[in-house]
């Protein structure tokens, strides 16, 4: 696993990233360091807007620069995700909840779909793997929502 794809985050930094608008940044500068411009230009939003928001996410850490170019004498800077997943340390967690993630995501009906199936795979195999297992197991339930935020 790349060692940029989880990050421990305060909740100062969670309110940050909670923007859906954000959210989407974060996982557009992940795949690949863009300029402002750039980002602006992959989420069809105003650059002014998407300039604003790269600031609030750099100046809470969850951005950085990843390289600095001059063109024709314009100082372009490349700013990068530094993960993909934020887990908040400080949140509480009730005494039986063990683990767990969540990610805010842009999806179409197709790509929604197609999770649905992977994590329905991915409970199934593991379900199957238990049946397997020969050392000491625990009983857990394991809960996979999805809402429109």
């Amino acid at each position: 696993m790349d060692k940029r794809e989880t990050m421990e985050i305060n909740l100062k930094q969670q309110k940050v990233i909670s923007d859906p608008l954000r959210s989407r940044i974060i996982a557009l500068l992940y795949e690949e360091p863009m300029t402002p411009k750039q980002t602006a230009d992959k989420v069809g939003k105003n650059p002014g807007t998407i300039y604003y928001h790269i600031q609030q996410l750099y100046k809470h850490d969850i951005l950085e620069i990843d390289h600095v170019s001059t063109e024709k004498g314009i100082v372009e800077k490349y700013y990068r995700a530094k993960a993909m997943v934020y887990k908040n340390t400080e949140k509480e967690t009730p005494a039986n909840h063990v683990g767990g993630s969540q990610s805010h995501m842009y999806l179409s009906d197709e790509l929604l779909k197609e999770l649905n199936e992977e994590v329905q795979e991915l409970f199934f195999k593991y379900a199957h793997l238990s049946y397997k297992e020969t050392a000491e197991q625990k009983a857990y339930e394991v809960d996979f929502r999805i809402k429109v935020i």
